[in-house]
């Protein structure tokens, strides 16, 4: 009896302090992409720049946990250079457009209207689309012609649009009123699938990595 007396009690907490918190958010991503040399000693991979925008929403078990999922569209560019003499002026930026979905636990402290905050836990998401961008070659028995270009990517069998990994970061979130809030994120996305599948008789796993910083506006329900 003491023990159902207990949970009941627990139950009754919890049910107290839980509420759903909902939003949206919007902000700038970089990304990089990690990719094994294979020979490739000519060519060199940079970061670019690109933004995030969607929806966010929490469910807060007690002011200090969390379980929080974002729905959000998400741009992870890159770009290759090639970086022999003759080929300086060869490149490719490669902007991809994802649909992600991370869901992470939420610890934070503070007080009742400023509050810090520890998020960690995983994502999932799908590659919506693609656009390259940047200069090529061709070469005679005497020149080597460079040529531009700036065209839509056609998905095939070496593409994986799947994707997931892990996430983490940090925040900071502000109450204005009892209801209406801000909230600034710093969060990191680390590919466990290689967006390139390979070719038939050689390994060539490459993994995207995205930094985000968002600023969101959100409502306690």
């Amino acid at each position: 009896m003491k023990k159902l007396f207990l949970a009941l009690t627990l139950m009754m907490s919890l049910g107290a302090s839980a509420q759903w918190v909902a939003g949206v958010k919007g902000g700038w991503t970089q990304t990089s992409t990690t990719r094994t040399n294979l020979g490739r000693i000519d060519e060199s991979y940079s970061a670019m720049s690109g933004f995030e925008f969607g929806i966010q929403g929490k469910y807060m078990f007690y002011d200090w946990l969390a379980v929080r999922a974002d729905l959000s569209w998400m741009r992870r560019s890159h770009r290759m250079d090639r970086n022999l003499n003759y080929l300086d002026p060869v490149y490719t930026k490669y902007r991809n457009d994802y649909l992600m979905l991370p869901v992470t636990a939420d610890l934070s402290f503070g007080n009742d209207k400023l509050r810090g905050h520890v998020l960690c836990g995983g994502f999932i998401g799908y590659w919506m689309q693609s656009k390259v961008k940047g200069t090529t070659y061709w070469m005679t028995d005497y020149y080597v012609y460079f040529d531009d270009f700036n065209e839509k990517h056609d998905f095939n069998d070496e593409d994986r649009r799947f994707t997931a990994g892990l996430v983490g970061g940090v925040g900071l979130s502000y109450d204005i009123t009892e209801q209406i809030g801000v909230n600034l994120d710093g969060m990191f996305y680390y590919d466990l699938v290689s967006y390139h599948k390979g070719y038939e008789h050689l390994s060539d796993p490459r993994y995207l990595n995205t930094l985000s910083l968002t600023l969101g506006v959100y409502y306690k329900f």
